[in-house]
C-alpha cells in the first residue's frame, strides 16, 4: 500500500490537476508565498464559469461532463516537489504534471523578453504538461510597453489593484484551456499507444509473489496476443476514467472504470483492475460531492432567513 500513497491525500486527490509553480527571475520568498496562497484561494474552479471559455462540442468525450454543479480542482505544486516525479503516472494520471505556471514580480524584473524566455526553459523540465502559462504580477508602464508583449500569448500580466477578482479570472481560463487539453488527449487516445511494461508491471512494484501469480495467469492464457490485446483495452479505459476525473465528470470516469474492470479482470491484469475499482470509488465519492452541492447551496438562504 504505501507504494502509491503519498502525503496530502483527500476525497478530492483523484480529481487534482497537478499544476508546478515556477517563480522566474528575483523574488523574495514572502512575495512568492503571497501570490502561490493568492493561487490556492481559487484553486476550486466551477465548470459553469468555463461555459463561455470553452463551450466544448459534439466531439467531446465527457458527454455527462458536469456542468452545472461540477467543478475542477487544481492542486499547486513547487518546483521541488514536482520534479520527484511519481513513478506510476502510468497507473494514476493524476500523479501527472499537467500544468506549469510561471510567477514573475515585475518591480524587481528590467527585461520582460528575457523572463519569458527563462520561463520557457523552465517549462521544458515537465514535458509531459499540457498547458504552461506564465502570470506576472505588478507591471509598470514600462513593462506594458515591452516591443513584441502582444506575441506573448502565453503571458498574462496582472495589476496589483483587485488582484484576487482578476486571479478569479486567469484560474477560469486557466481552467478552460486545461479542459480542452484533455479533452484532446483523450479523443486522440490510441490502444496503439498503451504501454504493458511499465514500473506497475514490475517486480520491484509487484513483488515477488503478486508478480509469480501474474505470470502464471498468463500461461493460463493460450492466446498471448489476444490477452495483450485485451490489457491493452483496459488500460486505456482506466486512463480515460482517470482523465474523466480531472476533467470534472465522474460519471464519465465511472462508465470507463466499469469496462476497464472487466477487461482487466479478463486478462489477469490484477493491479490494473484494483486501480480501476479505485478509480470508481472516487468516482461514486465525486458524484455524491456533486449531488450534495446544489442541495447545500439552497438550504444556505433558507438558514440566513431563520437565522435573520
Amino acid at each position: 500500500m504505501s507504494r502509491t500513497l503519498e502525503p496530502g491525500l483527500s476525497l478530492l486527490t483523484a480529481a487534482e490537476i497537478r499544476v508546478v509553480v515556477v517563480p522566474i527571475g528575483p523574488m523574495p520568498r514572502d512575495t512568492f508565498d503571497a501570490y502561490l496562497g493568492a493561487f490556492n484561494a481559487h484553486r476550486h474552479v466551477p465548470l459553469h464559469a468555463t461555459c463561455c471559455l470553452h463551450a466544448g462540442g459534439p466531439k467531446s468525450p465527457f458527454p455527462h461532463l458536469a456542468v452545472k454543479c461540477g467543478a475542477m480542482h487544481f492542486r499547486f505544486m513547487q518546483a521541488d516537489d514536482a520534479r520527484r516525479r511519481s513513478r506510476i503516472t502510468d497507473l494514476h494520471a493524476h500523479r501527472q504534471v499537467v500544468g506549469v505556471l510561471g510567477l514573475l514580480h515585475c518591480p524587481l524584473l528590467e527585461d520582460l523578453t528575457a523572463a519569458h524566455t527563462e520561463f520557457g526553459r523552465a517549462a521544458r523540465q515537465w514535458p509531459e504538461a499540457l498547458v504552461s502559462r506564465c502570470c506576472g504580477f505588478e507591471p509598470s508602464p514600462a513593462h506594458l510597453a515591452t516591443p513584441g508583449l502582444q506575441k506573448l500569448t502565453d503571458l498574462m500580466l496582472l495589476p496589483a489593484q483587485h488582484l484576487a477578482a482578476h486571479l478569479e479570472v486567469y484560474m477560469t481560463e486557466f481552467a478552460a484551456d486545461v479542459l480542452a487539453a484533455i479533452e484532446h488527449v483523450v479523443l486522440n487516445a490510441s490502444v496503439a499507444t498503451v504501454k504493458l511494461n511499465t514500473y506497475a508491471d514490475s517486480g520491484d512494484f509487484l513483488g515477488s509473489s503478486l508478480a509469480q501469480l501474474e505470470e502464471g495467469l498468463r500461461k493460463l492464457n493460450v492466446n498471448e496476443e489476444e490477452l495483450k490485446e485485451k490489457r491493452r483495452w483496459g488500460r486505456l479505459q482506466k486512463a480515460k476514467g482517470d482523465w474523466a476525473l480531472l476533467a470534472g465528470s465522474p460519471r464519465d470516469g465511472f462508465e470507463h472504470y466499469k469496462s476497464a474492470m472487466e477487461l482487466s479482470r479478463a486478462a489477469g491484469d490484477a493491479v490494473r483492475y484494483g486501480a480501476a475499482v479505485e478509480g470508481l470509488a472516487h468516482a461514486r465519492v465525486l458524484e455524491a460531492l456533486i449531488a450534495a452541492r446544489p442541495a447545500a447551496a439552497a438550504a444556505r438562504p433558507a438558514a440566513a432567513a431563520a437565522a435573520a
